[in-house]
């Protein structure tokens, strides 16, 4: 992949980076000195820690992320494959980059009101899952990216049937759960969420298991 395109067409990840420390410190004056960090399912906060890490937390996590995501495609064994679905990758990336953005502005104005953040949170986590599903259909066989399970790692058709099937149910789980999370009640929009989540990802590793057998 051409290092100046990718980094050129993932400037979301130093603009949120950016736009996070700017609204950190505009609202550092009005912060708690201990800023809540964690929530349970039930609004309840879990943890706290000082301002001064709660507003650097979420951009150091993002420019790791950042860093990470763009080696990736170079240590790759498969790199060659990059190229083959580098817009969707590249859209994967931006996907990762506004989530993390609307965590942080949320918990810098809204860390009062737990059970906004919570759903909040959930929701985002429904919507990004919905995102990087519409995108599995287009990812070429690698060792970092996609639905990477013993059989789509060693079948290539396997990896294929499985991120096209895999792509539909993600989505559908993903919308899903932004349809249902909003109007159920807290915990068992946060349990609905967890258990969807885990169910397709159960769901998407037993049918590459299947087809495998079947192909082979």
């Amino acid at each position: 992949m051409n290092m100046k395109k990718i980094l050129t067409k993932t400037w979301l990840y130093p603009a949120s980076i950016i736009a996070m420390l700017v609204l950190g410190g505009l609202v550092y004056p009005d912060l708690p000195a201990q800023m809540p960090s964690r929530w349970g399912f039930n609004g309840e906060v879990n943890s706290y820690m000082p301002k001064e890490l709660a507003i650097l937390m979420i951009p150091a996590l993002t420019f790791l992320l950042w860093v990470v995501l763009t080696i990736v495609p170079y240590i790759d064994p498969r790199s060659d494959q990059y190229e083959k679905f580098e817009s969707s990758y590249i859209r994967l990336k931006q996907s990762i980059a506004v989530f993390l953005l609307i965590l942080h502005v949320m918990m810098m104005t809204q860390y009062d009101n737990p059970m906004i953040m919570v759903k909040g949170i959930l929701f985002g986590v429904a919507m990004l899952f919905a995102v990087l599903g519409n995108e599995m259909g287009r990812i070429r066989q690698t060792f970092f990216t996609g639905i990477r399970t013993p059989w789509t790692l060693a079948d290539e058709r396997v990896w294929r049937k499985t991120h096209r099937v895999g792509a539909r149910w993600m989505t559908g789980v993903g919308v899903l759960n932004m349809i249902v999370v909003p109007v159920l009640p807290m915990p068992i929009a946060g349990i609905f969420l967890l258990v969807t989540l885990m169910g397709v990802s159960l769901a998407i590793t037993a049918y590459s298991y299947v087809v495998y057998q079947q192909l082979n």
